[in-house]
């Protein structure tokens, strides 16, 4: 079954987030590389706990795009859980529940419910995305409190993870309908991480073993007291599994139609921007670019609307690039055939200007430099979709373009000028070739995949 994805859905995370057409300070976390694990649908690849200690409610439905949890007599809660299990992970997912029902994201769970769970205690004195130990210990690292109402909180002194706003600030990012929330956990011990609509929320790190590596997703409707007809609500539940050998798609990604451009170890399907084969072969499992024989390395099709996501590292002082929609690949002698795409920077520098790393080059600066040092992996997400073209870096969105809104040569909307002459951007071709820039300096590419955005 292919579980489908679309740009849309990335535009109205960015909306919810607050971005409209500017990125803001924070660079929020949006994840358009996450592949679902629900279908929006049915409960295919879920399954009811019948030995949780909540009980075995059959309150478990799909209506209106979400999965949907309530208690089917008084008392009677339980867990929704994935058939696979997963082990190093980041999940994200929109809540939509009464304000009333205790429940819980689980991560690593058991067959019976033991977990490390990101809190959604959404009811009075509760917690969103703190963390607590379902029956492995009944922990809790958080650092606000719910009141009487959802706007409502109370920071604690001295939590772990400091509380990243006031109460005032919290009755502006909770949203009164959807909410995103994203988890991720790695290692064992674990360290889990947790965000509320792009903000981080929760740092946390156990101190010892307490769990298999891996184990099921799973949503609580939490048993005991009376909750019939009150609801538990989560939809867009996707997840990007970090534990994946490098090179290859994880069964999420293949039922997504995720495309793997690099088998790690041949540079089959690849060429130079002048079709003439790599001087360079494939080194340590990645594409390295630097004294291929020409301006860049690229795939030998062209593509239009997707979603390529890769990681990348750099060499001290590098200058490098990732180009999308380069067209023509050809040019005459003399000229530049980066003027004919648009280029995510790469560049071993620690500001956020035009030409800093995750800069969309010369055209759009970052909202910050995301990139970790010289020698580090970096993972890069670049989405294009028509007009739209966007750039998450180790997580963040740190830059948007509106091709639409670029309608002279030469200048960007607000008048300034940039380096490309010649047709406005919003008469590109919104096709052409990827590619990754040799610029001087060693640099390196790997899990480079493809989603197709459908139409």
């Amino acid at each position: 079954m292919r579980l489908a994805c679309n740009f849309g859905t990335i535009v109205l995370a960015w909306t919810a987030l607050g971005l409209g057409q500017e990125v803001p300070k924070d660079c929020p976390r949006v994840g358009s590389d996450f592949a679902p694990i629900f279908d929006g649908q049915t409960l295919t690849g879920w399954h009811i706990s019948t030995s949780s200690p909540h009980g075995s409610t059959k309150g478990w439905v799909v209506k209106d795009g979400a999965i949907t949890g309530t208690q089917d007599k008084p008392g009677n809660g339980g867990i929704l859980l994935t058939d696979a299990a997963y082990g190093d992970f980041e999940i994200s997912l929109e809540i939509g529940n009464d304000y009333g029902p205790d429940s819980g994201l689980f991560l690593r769970s058991t067959e019976d419910g033991k977990c490390y769970q990101a809190m959604i205690d959404y009811h009075d004195n509760g917690n969103v995305m703190g963390i607590y130990g379902e029956g492995i210990g009944g922990f809790a690292a958080r650092n606000f409190v719910t009141g009487s109402a959802p706007d409502q909180i109370t920071v604690l002194d001295h939590p772990p993870f400091p509380c990243p706003v006031t109460p005032e600030q919290w009755k502006t990012l909770w949203k009164k309908d959807w909410n995103q929330v994203v988890a991720r956990i790695t290692g064992n011990p674990p360290r889990i991480e947790t965000w509320i609509n792009g903000v981080k929320f929760m740092d946390w790190t156990d101190t010892e073993k307490r769990l298999p590596d891996a184990g099921s997703i799973g949503v609580q409707v939490h048993g005991g007291g009376d909750l019939t007809g009150q609801y538990v609500r989560y939809r867009n539940i996707r997840v990007r599994r970090l534990d994946t050998p490098d090179n290859t798609l994880s069964p999420e990604e293949q039922a997504a139609g995720w495309q793997l451009l690099f088998d790690g170890k041949t540079l089959a399907g690849w060429t130079t921007c002048t079709m003439q084969e790599s001087r360079v072969p494939v080194d340590d499992g990645s594409i390295q670019p630097h004294g291929c024989g020409a301006y860049m390395m690229v795939p030998q099709q062209e593509y239009d609307n997707f979603i390529l996501s890769l990681d990348f590292k750099i060499s001290p002082g590098c200058n490098s690039g990732i180009f999308v929609r380069t067209f023509p690949i050809t040019v005459e002698p003399g000229q530049d055939v980066g003027f004919n795409g648009i280029e995510m920077a790469i560049d071993d520098t620690t500001g956020a200007g035009l030409h800093d790393t995750g800069a969309l080059y010369d055209l759009v600066a970052p909202c910050r430099n995301a990139m970790k040092p010289a020698g580090q992996w970096n993972h890069a997400v670049i989405v294009c979709d028509g007009a739209h073209i966007g750039v998450e870096l180790n997580g963040e969105l740190v830059t948007r373009m509106d091709l639409d809104e670029w309608d002279e040569p030469s200048k960007r909307p607000d008048g300034s000028t940039h380096k490309f002459t010649g047709t406005a951007w919003k008469n590109h071709p919104r096709h052409g070739y990827i590619g990754l820039q040799d610029h001087g300096s060693r640099c390196w590419f790997k899990n480079i995949k493809l989603l197709p955005l459908e139409k």
